[in-house]
């Protein structure tokens, strides 16, 4: 196990070894001069207000819809979850896209917090509700009884139980919010990964775009050292309680209700108008429709085989690897897990660039290949199969193991029958993110997909570039119809069986 998360994690510290190499080659004079620039400081301070203000909302808005649907909700529970999960399903740049068309002033800091939170809450909010709907209601009873109101009930009996869960959603969140690219730059909000685009395309000098990258480095390095620390080093292993009966509120649906509007049924129906007044998207006969799904077919296959590959890939290394960082945890796998969640946080445009710099100089057969590709999602998403899965094996008790230990079983026959039934339902949670994730990527499939190879992502984005709007929109559709299948996956598996 020591072995495979070492050498992943030399393959994931790849790209900022690569910014590193690039930024110190030309010279520390240079350095210090970009990063005194008031271009620097500004997209720094935009990056990092952005973060802030993104992960405290998504945290607000996961936590309340967590509680709104396992407190609140009793009929319907499992559909309130799917439709909370789905904005999942809509990448922050076809959300930002399908807002633009709403509002023409749709663009800016306001914009963006929008656009990524809509994206981003639903990553505290499954884990929440995991965690929300195994445990009993015991605590909050006593709470009540010693006359706390809701508030102060919440905060003594359900927080604490909530912490290990939204500590690692919020990280997701931080680290998804500095590493994106999409949504930031369709509404025009400037951040370190649009410098970092701009700097790449607009300059034969690549230094300054180093220098910007390993400046998200050292964010994201930042934001994974917090993570550990409100996480702690130990993770309450409690006996399931039983679940009473959930009181229906009205309140809670309309909160839902008001949510999934949004984040879900807002863009659809701005994607869905923009086809209707496009000139360009023909559908008053049979043939014109037959004529658009030869067009998106191929794109969406190509969507859905890719991510399935890369999914799979990320679930089998990650395995491993979140054995090795469980208990008992150590310095060298607390390096481990700090680096892999380094990936999360670079910009895909920063990673597919080390790639490409390392490919045509070492293994130049690998360029432009499928597996060059797929390493590419391998460094940017294995962090979100790897929480769920490091979650769940820290969750099982030590006595299940060491039971099996005692009858005889090796360490491998012990985790083959004992530890991997246990995490299947946080191993498919994880293969559903994981397919979720590569399928919406857009930079790094941009730069290393096999020529010839398009997407629903890249070709959105060329016509959109294009102002093509109305095919865009199509493809923004079609691309929330792919996403769908494992963002559905991936909500029922936060409910325990009979929710």
């Amino acid at each position: 196990m020591g072995v495979i998360s070492i050498a992943v994690t030399v393959l994931v510290a790849l790209p900022a070894v690569y910014l590193v190499i690039r930024a110190s080659g030309a010279g520390w004079d240079t350095v210090e001069a970009s990063l005194l620039r008031a271009r620097t400081a500004d997209l720094a301070v935009n990056t990092v207000q952005l973060a802030v203000a993104v992960t405290a909302a998504s945290v607000i808005l996961g936590v309340a819809m967590a509680v709104c649907v396992c407190r609140g909700i009793r009929r319907g529970r499992t559909l309130a979850v799917a439709l909370l999960a789905a904005p999942l399903a809509v990448p922050s740049y076809v959300s930002g896209f399908a807002w633009g068309r709403m509002f023409s002033g749709f663009e800016g800091f306001p914009a963006a917090v929008l656009v990524l939170i809509m994206a981003c809450y639903p990553l505290v909010m499954l884990p929440a509700i995991a965690v929300l709907s195994a445990a009993g209601r015991s605590a909050e009873d006593v709470a009540r009884t010693l006359g706390y109101g809701p508030l102060r009930t919440f905060l003594w009996a359900t927080a604490p139980r909530l912490r290990t869960a939204v500590a690692g959603g919020a990280l997701l969140v931080a680290l998804y919010t500095v590493s994106d690219f999409g949504g930031p730059a369709i509404v025009r909000y400037e951040v370190f990964t649009v410098g970092i685009y701009n700097a790449y395309n607009g300059s034969v000098d690549r230094s300054l775009a180093a220098v910007y990258g390993c400046v998200l480095v050292v964010i994201a390095l930042v934001l994974a050292l917090s993570e550990r620390l409100a996480r702690g080093d130990h993770d309450e292993i409690g006996a399931p309680e039983r679940r009473p009966a959930s009181s229906e509120s009205p309140v809670a649906w309309l909160c839902v209700t008001a949510t999934v509007t949004v984040g879900l049924f807002a863009p659809i129906w701005s994607l869905i108008s923009a086809i209707r007044t496009s000139q360009r998207v023909p559908m008053s006969s049979v043939a014109d429709v037959k004529d658009l799904l030869v067009w998106v077919w191929p794109l969406a296959r190509n969507t859905f085989e890719i991510a399935m590959i890369a999914a799979a890939v990320i679930v089998v290394v990650s395995v491993p690897v979140a054995l090795f960082i469980r208990r008992p945890r150590t310095p060298l796998s607390g390096a481990v897990e700090v680096t892999l969640n380094l990936g999360f946080a670079l910009p895909g445009i920063a990673v597919a660039l080390a790639l490409v710099f390392f490919g045509i100089r070492v293994l130049p057969e690998l360029y432009l290949t499928t597996t060059m590709l797929t390493a590419a999602y391998l460094i940017l998403f294995l962090p979100v199969c790897l929480g769920p899965l490091r979650g769940a094996f820290d969750a099982i008790a030590p006595g299940q193991e060491d039971s099996a230990r005692t009858l005889g079983a090796g360490y491998l026959a012990t985790i083959a029958r004992v530890s991997l039934p246990t995490v299947t339902p946080a191993l498919v949670a994880g293969a559903a993110l994981a397919c979720l994730s590569v399928a919406k990527e857009l930079p790094a499939t941009l730069m290393l997909a096999p020529i010839g190879t398009r997407t629903l992502a890249t070709d959105l984005w060329s016509l959109n570039n294009d102002l093509r709007y109305g095919q865009a929109a199509v493809l923004g559709l079609a691309l929330i119809v792919v996403t769908s299948i494992p963002t559905v996956l991936l909500s029922t598996r936060f409910l325990p069986r009979g929710e």
